[in-house]
């Protein structure tokens, strides 16, 4: 038996391992909504919800709808039509025509040096006058009284910022895919040291990013963030650096949404971080992290010893892979391939570097945006400015 094949076979059980202790470790202590009890107050704060939306006629009203049915007594909502050239602004007209509580921010063309999402949520912000901000996707649903629940917990609990870990649907094709990168999502960041203020480990959540306005206010703003293309998780950053009490929490039922509906429209999404990084670290990373996902099949190759540790992976894969689509709300027959997610999103990635490197940038929200200006405007990893500083430093 070659020395290599237990060697790889032992290192991705120790991986497995690894993940397994993370994921119990971040299952016992999130939050979750439904654990919240939705209360009832003669006054709430007030609450605005900004959309930024580019080219989401078919989820648009739908996802718009659930969330004026929410039931929060003080809800504002800001949807911004960032350069749409379908129905969105037409829909988004229709209904706030219908509901005052909604009002649209028209985006026309993008100010040089600006990333298109985060300037559409710059332009809903300034017209957002709510206590508290929900940054939130276009295709985003929420149950009957999420926001009561979430916003009483934070405030009891002095919280400024809630992530929610929203539960997500797919096709049966990308089901494994979802489930795969999810489980990885959760696994891979210490979830349980987010709500630390002692921890520098913070997250953000393009699904749910719930905001006390105030906080906000106490950090360099979303200018500082303007060429930032991971921007939800860099809110998060920025936020806790800034000193705002955080929290990740489970949202379940109560924040959803339909994942990709293709594996092509899945592709072309990661596409805007192939400037990231350089192709060669990517390709790297991919080829590290499939040995560690997939690796424990070699061991089925010879019988012997590694046979025994693949199964015993393997096991530990499926459970893993179980537990963690269990407990997210995603998909859980995928955990009978365990680690065969790394393939389709490691093709992915390494794509999108690839491109990257050949047209000199990326295209995102179908505006050019050349790799160094791109490396330029990244604030993850970067120091913030202190308030009072310039905020576009």
């Amino acid at each position: 038996m070659p020395s290599w094949t237990f060697l790889l076979v032992s290192l991705s059980a120790f991986w497995w391992a690894f993940q397994a202790v993370r994921l119990v470790r971040a299952a016992g202590s999130l939050p979750r909504m439904a654990a919240m009890p939705r209360e009832t107050r003669p006054a709430w704060p007030r609450l605005s919800i900004v959309i930024p939306a580019r080219n989401e006629a078919t989820h648009l009203a739908d996802a718009v709808q659930t969330r004026l049915a929410e039931g929060y007594p003080q809800l504002e909502l800001v949807i911004v039509d960032d350069r749409s050239d379908d129905d969105t602004g037409a829909i988004a007209d229709r209904l706030a025509a219908g509901d005052p509580r909604l009002a649209v921010v028209h985006v026309d063309a993008l100010p040089d040096g600006w990333l298109g999402k985060v300037h559409a949520m710059q332009q809903g912000l300034a017209r957002a006058s709510g206590e508290w901000v929900l940054f939130s996707d276009a295709d985003i649903h929420l149950a009957p009284g999420t926001l009561e629940r979430v916003v009483a917990w934070a405030e009891r609990e002095g919280v400024d910022h809630v992530a929610a870990l929203p539960s997500v649907t797919a096709r049966a094709t990308l089901e494994p895919v979802l489930a795969g990168f999810f489980r990885m999502l959760t696994t891979l960041l210490r979830l349980p040291a987010i709500a630390d203020p002692r921890s520098d480990v913070a997250a953000g959540s393009g699904a749910f990013n719930l905001v006390r306005r105030s906080a906000l206010d106490r950090s360099p703003g979303l200018e500082w963030l303007k060429m930032e293309i991971a921007d939800d998780f860099a809110l998060g950053v920025m936020l806790k650096r800034s000193g705002a009490r955080q929290a990740m929490v489970v949202g379940g039922r109560f924040v959803t949404l339909e994942f990709y509906p293709s594996y092509r429209m899945l592709v072309r999404s990661l596409e805007r971080t192939g400037a990231n990084v350089s192709a060669p670290v990517v390709i790297a990373v991919i080829a590290l992290l499939v040995a560690l996902e997939l690796g424990w099949l070699v061991g089925f190759t010879q019988p012997g010893p590694a046979t025994w540790l693949a199964l015993a992976t393997y096991v530990v894969a499926a459970a893993t892979q179980f537990g963690a689509s269990r407990w997210l709300g995603v998909p859980r027959w995928p955990a009978l391939l365990p680690g065969v997610a790394i393939i389709p999103l490691g093709w992915a990635l390494v794509r999108s570097a690839l491109l990257a490197w050949r047209r000199g940038g990326v295209v995102w929200r179908d505006t050019f945006y050349p790799t160094a200006v791109v490396r330029a405007g990244m604030r993850l990893g970067r120091r913030q400015p202190k308030m009072g500083s310039s905020r576009s430093s």
